[in-house]
């Protein structure tokens, strides 16, 4: 099987140079490079006779006034990536704004969510896209976590979770975080090295049993195994702000309609980035809105492949 070396996915270069990366999820190999034909072998078509309770519910928590356009950018990658149903739990503030920009997206009030005793109308929950850090969303994250769910946590939920790191005890397993490069930092401690925030990135999916997936232009998708799978689409187009708001959309999505948390990862991804290359072919610069309005087309274009 053809290999190539991981030094190739690294910005600085900094793994060991003969360390190799195998082609495909079935290599043998720890790093293994994901292709088109796995990405084919995971997705599953739409059948015939089904209906919106087919394909999950995701709740979105995320926003607050000042930062609505997170919420709205997750929830609309959790519509577009096929979710059968998207409910956004916003402050009542950017209620206007969602029922104008997705009118398919419903709302549920803060506090109703706080006085929930169970979540099981959810198939997945999003939770962190422009929450902040306050006390009130300190206490959403944790209300979130001891209700057992499958989640998705970036931005804030990674911020409060770095500066509470007891609340790692509370993630269910199977959770996905999504950090960037400082984020993960922020979450783990300072590193000087790619190679090394890999390395604990396996370490930690293994002790928490959850998968982590560290952004970059070549995505690091490593489960509760320390398998590390490397996204290969994306591209430096797509430098803009709100790309990982749908990136955790997207995973949502994937989440709730009922594939599992390493799957979830490694498709949200791949289709993300995939949306973002085909766009960046006559583009010099791709927004977040339109990778997300762009991802039915890499859908249908995977499955009829």
């Amino acid at each position: 099987m053809n290999q190539r070396v991981l030094n190739t996915y690294l910005p600085d270069a900094s793994a060991p140079g003969s360390l190799s990366v195998g082609m495909g999820l079935t290599s043998n190999s720890v790093y293994r490079l994901i292709d088109a034909e796995d990405i084919k072998k995971i997705l599953r078509p739409r059948k015939s006779f089904t209906h919106k309770g087919s394909y999950g519910h995701v709740l979105v928590v995320a926003g607050q006034e000042q930062t609505m356009g997170a919420a709205i950018l997750c929830a609309t990658a959790s519509l577009y990536a096929g979710a059968g149903l998207t409910t956004a739990a916003i402050p009542a503030t950017g209620l206007t704004a969602l029922n104008t920009a997705i009118p398919e997206v419903m709302y549920l009030n803060r506090s109703e969510l706080q006085s929930m005793v169970k979540l099981d109308k959810y198939s997945a929950v999003a939770i962190g896209p422009g929450l902040s850090t306050s006390t009130e969303a300190l206490e959403l994250l944790e209300k979130v976590l001891r209700l057992h769910r499958s989640l998705v946590l970036d931005a804030d939920a990674l911020n409060i979770l770095a500066k509470e790191p007891e609340l790692f005890n509370l993630l269910p397993a199977g959770s996905i975080l999504t950090p960037h490069v400082k984020e993960f930092d922020h979450l783990f401690g300072e590193h000087t090295t790619w190679f090394h925030r890999i390395q604990t990135a396996r370490e930690k999916a293994r002790q928490y049993k959850i998968v982590i997936l560290l952004k970059n232009q070549y995505t690091f998708i490593v489960d509760a195994e320390s398998n590390v799978y490397i996204n290969p689409t994306g591209n430096p187009a797509m430098a803009q702000g709100g790309m990982g708001d749908v990136l955790t959309g997207i995973v949502a999505a994937c989440l709730a309609e009922g594939y599992q948390p390493k799957d979830a990862a490694i498709l949200g991804s791949y289709v993300h980035g995939k949306s973002g290359d085909q766009l960046a072919k006559e583009r010099f610069v791709v927004t977040a809105s339109q990778v997300t309005k762009h991802l039915p087309f890499v859908f249908k274009e995977i499955v009829k492949s």
